[in-house]
């Protein structure tokens, strides 16, 4: 790697509700593929150790403690190719409860820091999914955006429906993120609203957005998902997508080009904050 160049990779699977150890061992082969192909950067999709949309509490069963079991196997694939890497897990909050939690592990195998789904995805009335989705009967909010300094430069993590809420990029923009992380279990049928966010999110701030999914029919719950996992550039290009299928996707990026665009079309610099404070009202 140089300075301005940065290799990225999504990993894609479906993660059975019944089968941690399964989700493991698929995650952790195909980190070992993105290794390969160069990535230095892997994205993991929400949730990769288990969904817990079957059933109300079997999501107690898959949580566990960060630091814990399956972290440290990450630090070790961290450790062994010299990686970064994040996606979510549900974790043990302090206090009791849990969230939906993205720990980012660097290349020595620490935890640099962890991010909690701030925006949960509730969504009791949706027709297309057998007596809705309420997250927050599952998990605790997080109340913060950080933005993680790391050898890869400022990195900013989300989760999810966090896609759907451009003031959460844009903070993390404006907190010095170049690179925002989305690690996604994205439901179909949205596919024109994963490609869509992805592509504004990444546009509207001058941004690289690396998003990583879920993919397939997750068989004990039958609910689907998009997949697509995909990075977008910092003109609102997709520079890579995933098939719809189990596997890795690896892009090269160009760090330069958050420069160029931003000095062509200085877009945060004609921002007019005082025409803003409804958003915060």
């Amino acid at each position: 790697m140089t300075a301005d160049t940065l290799t990225v990779s999504c990993v894609q699977f479906t993660a059975r509700d019944d089968d941690k150890d399964r989700n493991l061992e698929t995650c952790l082969r195909l980190i070992d593929r993105a290794a390969a192909q160069g990535g230095q950067l892997v994205v993991l999709p929400e949730l990769w150790t288990g969904l817990g949309y079957s059933g109300p509490d079997c999501y107690r069963a898959i949580a566990e403690p960060v630091p814990g079991p399956t972290t440290e196997l990450l630090a070790s694939k961290a450790r062994e190719h010299g990686l970064h890497i994040v996606g979510s897990l549900y974790a043990e909050a302090s206090g009791g409860g849990h969230h939906n939690l993205a720990p980012l592990i660097g290349p020595d195998g620490k935890i640099l820091g962890s991010y909690a789904k701030t925006h949960l995805f509730d969504a009791p009335d949706r027709v297309d999914i057998p007596g809705g989705i309420r997250e927050s009967d599952k998990v605790l909010a997080g109340d913060d955006l950080p933005v993680f300094d790391t050898e890869l430069g400022p990195l900013g993590l989300t989760v999810c429906s966090d896609l759907r809420f451009p003031e959460v990029y844009r903070v993390l923009t404006l907190r010095g993120a170049r690179i925002v992380v989305c690690a996604s279990a994205f439901l179909s049928p949205r596919l024109d609203h994963w490609e869509f966010f992805i592509r504004a999110r990444a546009a509207e701030n001058q941004i690289f957005v690396v998003a990583s999914g879920q993919v397939g029919t997750e068989p004990v719950s039958g609910i689907g998902f998009v997949g697509r996992s995909m990075i977008a550039d910092p003109w609102g290009t997709v520079v890579a997508t995933a098939s719809d299928t189990e596997g890795v996707v690896t892009s090269r990026l160009d760090l330069g080009l958050i420069e160029t665009m931003r000095n062509r079309y200085p877009l945060l610099d004609q921002r007019r904050p005082d025409l803003y404070k409804d958003l915060v009202s």
